[in-house]
């Protein structure tokens, strides 16, 4: 029986932190080759310093931990940021893992709507180089990635990233056709994050979407950058 539980700010303990990095560690993704100072091949690893680095800015942002678990069993993790932006509730997916062995069975979608539960959020959203994150994002807490349309994304979004506690998501370089009309680069919605994660599973996740008849808006994914997807609630 999969339970899930959600934990936020000082409840979110060392203990915890440890175990989500170390399944983070051993799921996640590893590094490309364009990565530098990193081994190609390599695991991209996490420590429960780095998660609080990260992903748990410090008050007056409010942070959250969700966990989905088997038991004693951690399946996998969903970690935001809420913060107020011009009087508005926003709500940030700073990292969303789960194990290989439990993917493709609605974990992640299921993860991100315990996040929404009971809180009235004015928009949600999330950098990832992974289509089905973007996919389980949609499902959650919009109307789904087949009926995404992009020109209803907030014209704030640069505001709203540059107002977020969190550093990356604050400094990410915004890329695409979707911000300036002179790209042509294949890029639509993404941003430059540095992150330098290997794109080849990504690339067979988003192909596996693809055969299912659905046209993928976010357009291609440079090395370096990722996906990004906000929902924004009326």
């Amino acid at each position: 029986m999969i339970s899930y539980t959600v934990h936020e700010d000082v409840n979110i303990i060392d203990k915890k932190l440890q175990d989500i990095a170390t399944l983070f560690s051993e799921n996640y993704g590893i590094w490309s080759s364009a990565a530098q100072g990193k081994s190609k091949g390599q695991r991209i690893r996490s420590s429960p310093t780095r998660l609080r680095s990260d992903c748990l800015p410090e008050a007056p942002a409010r942070s959250f931990l969700v966990q989905a678990k088997d038991g004693d069993l951690l399946l996998g993790h969903v970690l935001a940021t809420r913060w107020i932006f011009q009087g508005m509730k926003m709500c940030w997916i700073t990292q969303l893992c789960v194990c290989k062995a439990y993917r493709n069975q609605g974990l992640a979608t299921k993860l991100l709507a315990k996040l929404s539960e009971n809180n009235d959020d004015d928009g949600f959203g999330i950098l990832t180089s992974h289509p089905f994150a973007i996919s389980a994002a949609l499902r959650a807490l919009g109307d789904g990635l087949d009926q995404t349309k992009l020109c209803t994304i907030s014209d704030r979004i640069r505001d709203i990233m540059a107002s977020c506690p969190v550093n990356y998501v604050r400094t990410a370089e915004l890329r695409g056709s979707l911000f300036d009309s002179d790209v042509d680069d294949g890029t639509v919605f993404c941003a430059d994050t540095k992150f330098f994660v290997d794109h080849a599973e990504p690339d067979t996740a988003l192909k596996t979407v693809q055969s299912k008849g659905i046209k993928w808006p976010f357009g291609r994914l440079p090395e370096g950058h990722e996906f990004l997807a906000f929902i924004e609630r009326p």
